[in-house]
């Protein structure tokens, strides 16, 4: 279940699969992760369209919805 308690503000590629976070390290439910589709994200939140193009193994980050997606190389 997908609460929209929070945005997501990292996006992370690692070995080719899709990661969308808040980017909080307070999370403390023992049923999270959520597994969603994309489409309900996107619904959500339009702007994660601008990040379709990340490629593998790179992250991007954001400090609010509609800011400046910051897109970095995540080294393994």
């Amino acid at each position: 279940m997908l609460r929209h308690e929070r945005s997501v503000l990292l996006v992370s590629r690692e070995g080719g699969d899709w990661q969308f976070l808040c980017g909080g390290i307070d999370h403390y439910d023992a049923l999270e992760p959520y597994h969603v589709s994309v489409g309900i994200l996107l619904d959500a939140d339009q702007t994660l369209n601008q990040i379709s193009d990340l490629p593998v193994d790179w992250e991007a980050e954001r400090t609010e919805v509609g800011g400046d997606w910051i897109r970095t190389f995540e080294a393994q």
